[in-house]
């Protein structure tokens, strides 16, 4: 998971006042708006899922809300809630949307999740500690096709360990090509 730092965004904040923003869904519901915070959002997080770090495109993801809205009210219109999630169903936010709300997940804004996660050769995305397991499984991070991608790119490090400033050349998995560089 990426470490998103935690910024309140001015354009948000004003957006907010001006529409005395408390629902997300219902006053936020401004395209311009979205725009701002998706573009903010894809810079903040080097165009990669807030979970998984796969890379994303600006129409292949979807504003996400960490702490869902019906469980955080007070959360809903908070900057500090929301990420960008890649559109994978079987991963990131939809898989999490879709699961009981585990309350131990470890917040890819407040907490820096580069404490919690290391990886293996194959791909395995390993826990330090019980919240950290829980993640993984509460966001299904170690799926066959993740760790199968993670794996494939551990072997092109291996391939190309030689060359300077290697990590300049991947632009997904960015705390995995970092481990993996160690």
């Amino acid at each position: 998971m990426l470490d998103v730092e935690n910024s309140s965004l001015k354009y948000f904040e004003d957006y907010k006042k001006k529409h005395n923003a408390k629902r997300y869904q219902e006053d936020c519901d401004d395209f311009e708006l979205r725009e701002h915070i998706r573009n903010d959002l894809m810079k903040k997080q080097n165009s990669q899922c807030a979970y998984c770090e796969r890379k994303i495109e600006k129409y292949n993801s979807h504003i996400e809300h960490i702490e869902p809205r019906d469980k955080a009210h007070k959360l809903e219109c908070e900057y500090s809630n929301l990420v960008l999630s890649c559109n994978n169903l079987d991963s990131c936010g939809d898989y999490k949307d879709s699961t009981e709300w585990n309350k131990n997940f470890i917040h890819p804004v407040l907490n820096n999740p580069t404490k919690y996660f290391d990886y293996s050769f194959n791909g395995e995305i390993l826990a330090s500690n019980e919240n950290a397991n829980e993640t993984i499984k509460f966001l299904n991070l170690n799926n066959r096709k993740l760790t199968s991608l993670r794996k494939n790119l551990a072997l092109q490090l291996i391939n190309m360990k030689d060359i300077d400033n290697i990590e300049l050349y991947f632009c997904e998995f960015e705390n995995f090509v970092k481990f993996m560089l160690k």
